[in-house]
């Protein structure tokens, strides 16, 4: 992230442009494996009739059951939101689906409440090669289990910036990251500082489309 970043609107824009530029893969991209037999994978799919994501209209699911992972998302508004608006300004949500079609391998989910913006994207594509012999310390799968390191960027790490971003990757099915982002302005940034809510919001981070290949 650039230090001179001032406005969050503008960094927002240039995420996309830098996500959209490197979007189309290559034949010979390696892609992660799927865990399509999990549990919670099996669990949605069984109570989707019954009990289906209310934030996911069905022009968005049309888009959305073409991917080839596990869709994560926040089904409902996070804690965060209520906490930045009162509950009789709180601007209605405002959802945006970015994806390669004719490659549907990665998604962005951008939603939108007002000058808060939070962002959940995953990527197939392995994005490092290593050679055989690097070393590796820690565990070799991440894990669903394995509590998320949040990193917030704003005027005290990063010069000039006006307001905050958050950001944490979990890890699930087995190992696809899923990345978390949140972006408030300079007048809801210290919702961005707020570690002990985002973390209690990660439990609202759920399937919200699944099509088992």
């Amino acid at each position: 992230m650039a230090s001179n970043v001032r406005v969050l609107g503008q960094a927002f824009a240039l995420s996309l442009v830098l996500v959209s530029s490197g979007a189309v893969a290559q034949s010979g991209d390696k892609l992660l494996r799927v865990d399509w037999a999990s549990p919670e994978i099996s669990r949605f799919v069984a109570d989707k009739a019954t009990n289906p994501p209310v934030s996911v209209g069905s022009a968005d699911e049309v888009k959305l059951s073409k991917l080839k992972l596990p869709v994560l998302g926040f089904d409902v508004p996070p804690q965060i939101v209520s906490n930045s608006f009162a509950a009789e300004t709180r601007p209605r949500l405002a959802r945006k689906i970015i994806m390669d079609e004719a490659n549907p391998v990665w998604y962005q989910i951008v939603d939108r409440y007002g000058d808060l913006t939070i962002t959940v994207e995953a990527d197939l594509r392995v994005q490092h090669d290593l050679p055989a012999n690097t070393p590796i310390y820690g565990p070799a799968s991440q894990g669903a289990a394995a509590e998320p390191q949040i990193s917030v960027f704003d005027d005290r790490s990063e010069v000039g910036m006006e307001g905050a971003i958050a950001e944490y990757t979990v890890y699930k099915f087995p190992d696809i990251p899923y990345t978390v982002k949140i972006e408030c302005s300079a007048v809801t940034k210290q919702q961005c500082r707020d570690l002990q809510t985002i973390g209690g919001d990660r439990a609202l981070l759920r399937l919200i489309s699944a099509r088992p290949q």
